[in-house]
């Protein structure tokens, strides 16, 4: 009998870790994410202030 209590604690700790993985991985992708959007907006006032550059006297 403890083969198989043996056998449901490691498919426990396997569907615990596969969980923490997924849980990683989704808080990896959010956090791409707002990077990307960060970075994109950062972009977009280079591009106003680069502007207001060109056409300011000087």
């Amino acid at each position: 009998m403890q083969g198989v209590q043996d056998m449901a604690s490691t498919s426990t700790l396997d569907a615990g870790i596969g969980s923490a993985i997924s849980a990683f991985k989704s808080a990896q992708n959010e956090a791409t994410e707002q990077s990307l959007k960060v970075a994109t907006e950062i972009t977009k006032i280079n591009g106003v202030a680069n502007a207001i550059k060109k056409i300011g006297p000087g």
